[in-house]
């Protein structure tokens, strides 16, 4: 026995609407009666219906569905696989977000103080470091540093001081893009060949401290762009983020402690 549309979407608590799009999409499509030329969904069509409902409740596209309903098992399993990495990674990150809004609603409790971003005048000396430039977004940002992380560890060089971040531009997708330089200084003999190596020459700069998570950083960012503007020194070159205290080293973010620096020019 087939069910009409109507029937079947009352039987199954799903819109008439919805049904059509899984018919469009090729995900449950009804069976077509020569006789009358009407449409027809099988008592088979309500376990693939029941299984479609189930994976959009797992947050799968439509076309993983798709792929999955015309798959074996060993395939569903490793869609099932990479699903759970992608929504642990989801799930650690509202705890995080949990987490740092119960910090919040404690401080509201004490006395907030509010920072402030004394901003120096001075030179940063010349130095090479290990660079590595890409285009990442807020989550590879991360993935790319451990990147850099491990192509130190593996070259063993001297250091000469601390890793840091140039932010080239800032490109929008359907997410946040990084064009990003990630370095770390290291002593490095001149006239020795290697790609990743780049030369700093000495400038006059200025810079400031930024205390605590990245999510205020852009104060630091203001108190270097309006000191410069009223003093009248032309910006020259990206910002510069270096990391004095950050995840590599501590898993608090309220203790963080990034160095905010840019060239500037002469009046």
């Amino acid at each position: 026995m087939g069910y009409k549309i109507g029937e079947f979407s009352i039987m199954n608590k799903i819109s008439q609407r919805m049904l059509r799009y899984y018919d469009e999409k090729g995900l449950l499509t009804p069976k077509k009666d020569e006789a009358n030329g009407y449409r027809y969904y099988s008592a088979d069509d309500i376990q693939i219906l029941n299984t479609i409902k189930k994976l959009r409740r797992y947050h799968f596209s439509i076309e993983d569905i798709k792929l999955m309903l015309e798959s074996d098992g060993e395939v569903v399993n490793a869609f099932f696989q990479q699903k759970i990495t992608e929504l642990q990674e989801i799930a650690q990150g509202y705890a995080n977000a949990i987490e740092e809004m119960k910090r919040a609603v404690e401080a509201e409790k004490t006395i907030n103080r509010v920072q402030t971003y004394p901003v120096f005048q001075g030179t940063s000396p010349s130095f090479h470091a290990i660079c590595f430039r890409e285009t990442v977004n807020e989550d590879g940002l991360e993935l790319f540093m451990d990147h850099l992380q491990q192509s130190v560890k593996q070259m063993n060089p001297v250091l000469c001081g601390q890793h840091f971040a140039i932010f080239h531009t800032v490109q929008e997708a359907d997410t946040e893009l990084y064009d990003v330089e990630i370095c770390q200084p290291i002593d490095w003999k001149k006239g020795t060949d290697d790609s990743r190596i780049r030369f700093f020459r000495e400038s006059p700069c200025i810079s400031t401290l930024h205390r605590g998570s990245y999510d205020s950083i852009s104060y630091a960012y203001r108190a270097l762009h309006d000191w410069a503007t009223a003093g009248g020194y032309p910006i020259q070159g990206p910002f510069i983020e270096i990391y004095h205290t950050d995840g590599w080293v501590i898993s608090n973010e309220e203790a963080f402690v990034t160095e905010v620096c840019v060239s500037i020019g002469a009046k």
